[in-house]
């Protein structure tokens, strides 16, 4: 009988000790970065990044983009084509690279394999940088910044708070992340789908009336289609090259459009650089410009050249070999004549050079003209020099909005959500968070065998009501569980102690 008792003792400790115990996480549903690698024991430059999708449902990540402290899209899920996307399903991975980690055949095929930053550290610093996520609306999806360096056989991983699926903490605090020793990357999962594009319904032709003396034989004879050509290179940028550089290419039809979909751009002085351009139509007598940021790809201010390649392979223009390109000055097809110019013309019909008292007779004429010739879309007027510069070179002194139930932070200036002004009390045995403003479990100091200098020993409280509720109801089911098994001993004992008694009032 005591061994029952014992056991129904220890069964009910385990039920209450198991109701107390309080969920520590939660995930979000949501894309998350879970690995970055910032090179390894072989090359700074081998670098790798995996995203997850925390949720069941399965996401469009086109257009997204992954970026350094620098605020440089370094990788992005562009579309092969307008009708083309990226889907990652729920719970599963996709996997990003640099070009010099793809050296190993038995690895999985990569989500993105991008080239990294031409300096020695690559596109990813260990030893400090931050790795945000940027959706197709240049929003904030997920972020994590670092200042203890990392060694060329760790990687940081986010942490896991189940298996079957996978589930990763998502608290955008520090204590997601951890250092590990590197493994390979798990297998990417993203899928690329067409999508039917819309067709709008057709429109009648209406057939132009035949004027008097026209015939089959007076029809003019359809425009010859010409490729599109490269005319101007901006090889060595004032300043910083990232996002500066461009690549002109222009529509030499007067009457008909080229679709740059299929044509391959091959950049550098082995043309070794080759990439594949997206769909985009090119209006007659357009100038378009791609800028490196937009391509990845590097014009040397050493010496370089550049080739157009038409989809079926033919060279539609090439670019003669440039040689110490001077500080903002474009290599132009200028007169059919490549030459440098001090007169940039990124989207625009190519000018030739100014001599020095030309140039400053044009300066002094502009700013003695109070109206100007417009830029163009994708350009705005210098004030220093009242020149047309890129857009893409100016730094937005605007940000972007925030979203509804947000608000930006004045020390990073990102969005983030409106946190409310009135908290709820934590429980018993919690406190709140100074940092976060959420409730953790109070940390106990573990028991020193030694004497601690400062330290005072602090009475805790005892238990709270419903322990001892639970020690009480425990207690009473054992002892009535005992007078139940000794309930004839019990009644001899009761019988004896009546006799005594009645014995003794004789």
């Amino acid at each position: 009988m005591l061994k029952k008792c014992y056991r129904l003792f220890l069964g009910l400790l385990v039920v209450t000790g198991s109701a107390c115990v309080t969920p520590t996480h939660a995930s979000s549903a949501s894309i998350v970065i879970t690995n970055i690698r910032a090179g390894s024991q072989v090359s700074a430059l081998e670098e790798g990044v995996v995203l997850y999708n925390n949720s069941s449902f399965e996401l469009d990540l086109t257009d997204w983009c992954l970026t350094n402290k620098s605020s440089v899209k370094f990788a992005c899920f562009d579309a092969v084509s307008q009708n083309e996307v990226s889907i990652i399903p729920g719970y599963s991975y996709a996997t990003i690279v640099s070009s010099k980690a793809v050296h190993n055949e038995n690895q999985a095929n990569y989500s993105l394999v991008y080239e990294p930053g031409t300096g020695s550290s690559g596109s990813i610093v260990a030893s400090a940088d931050t790795v945000s996520l940027i959706d197709a609306d240049n929003q904030l999806v997920d972020q994590f910044t670092w200042a203890s360096s990392v060694s060329s056989s760790q990687q940081w991983a986010r942490t896991k708070l189940s298996l079957l699926p996978d589930l990763f903490i998502d608290t955008d605090a520090s204590i997601d992340w951890q250092k590990v020793a590197f493994s390979d990357f798990p297998l990417s999962q993203l899928q690329y789908r067409e999508v039917q594009p819309e067709i709008p319904p057709e429109q009648p032709v209406e057939e132009p009336a035949e004027e008097p003396g026209e015939g089959p034989d007076t029809d003019p004879q359809p425009e010859a289609p010409l490729p599109a050509t490269i005319t101007e290179l901006l090889p060595n940028a004032v300043g910083s090259d990232t996002g500066n550089e461009f690549i002109e290419l222009y529509n030499p039809n007067k009457q008909l459009p080229i679709s740059l979909n299929g044509y391959k751009l091959a950049v550098g002085p082995a043309l070794e650089k080759v990439i594949t351009l997206a769909e985009y139509i090119l209006k007659p007598g357009e100038y378009k410009i791609f800028s490196n940021a937009e391509l990845g790809y590097s014009l040397l201010n050493t010496s370089s050249r550049a080739t157009l390649f038409m989809p079926n392979g033919d060279i539609s223009s090439e670019v003669p070999m440039y040689n110490s390109p001077p500080d903002g000055e474009s290599w132009s097809l200028v007169d059919e004549v490549w030459q440098y110019s001090n007169q940039p013309t990124p989207g625009a019909l190519n000018a030739g050079s100014l001599s020095n008292e030309d140039e400053y007779e044009a300066q002094a004429s502009s700013s003695a003209t109070t109206t100007s010739k417009p830029c163009v879309a994708n350009q705005y007027r210098s004030i220093e020099t009242n020149r047309c510069r890129l857009i893409s070179s100016a730094v937005s002194s605007t940000p972007a909005a925030c979203k509804v139930g947000q608000l930006r932070n004045p020390e990073t200036g990102r969005c983030k959500a409106v946190t409310s002004t009135t908290t709820t009390t934590c429980k018993e045995g919690q406190e709140r968070n100074p940092e976060t403003n959420r409730c953790r479990n109070v940390k106990q100091l573990s028991t020193a065998t030694y004497a601690v200098k400062g330290a005072t020993t602090k009475q805790q409280g005892g238990m709270g009501w419903y322990m001892w509720a639970a020690v009480g109801g425990i207690v009473l089911l054992i002892v009535g569980y005992a007078v139940w098994e000794w309930r004839d001993e019990l009644k001899k004992v009761l019988e004896a102690v009546k006799m005594k008694f009645a014995g003794r009032a004789n």
